[in-house]
């Protein structure tokens, strides 16, 4: 039996797998909250990766376009009104300190 050959981008394997809500929901719970149960996955929902902008500078002009690895919402209704909070995760192959770090703030 041959054995079969792969190519596989590790930024694509790790998009696909944090694009299960309950994975994301579950990954959230664990750093965020010390794995109470805070996010469910049925409340999320996710949102365009894409970024884009112009930058312009008197007679200088650049649009600029970036893509988030995975983002999504959390919608919740509640008496007092309508709780969004975004998401995001950035995958990194090697560890590089300049990485923007994630912060909660209750």
């Amino acid at each position: 039996m041959r054995e079969k050959k792969q190519a596989l981008k590790p930024d694509t394997v790790l998009k696909n797998y944090w694009s299960d809500n309950e994975r994301f929901a579950d990954f959230f719970n664990a750093v965020l909250f010390h794995g109470e149960q805070m996010i469910f996955p049925e409340e999320l929902e996710e949102l365009d990766t894409e970024e884009s902008t112009v930058l312009e500078h008197r007679e200088y002009a650049e649009s600029i376009t970036a893509s988030r690895d995975s983002v999504k919402v959390r919608k919740k209704s509640s008496a007092l009104g309508v709780e969004f909070v975004i998401l995001g995760m950035e995958n990194q192959g090697y560890i590089h300190y300049a990485m923007p770090m994630s912060r909660f703030v209750a």
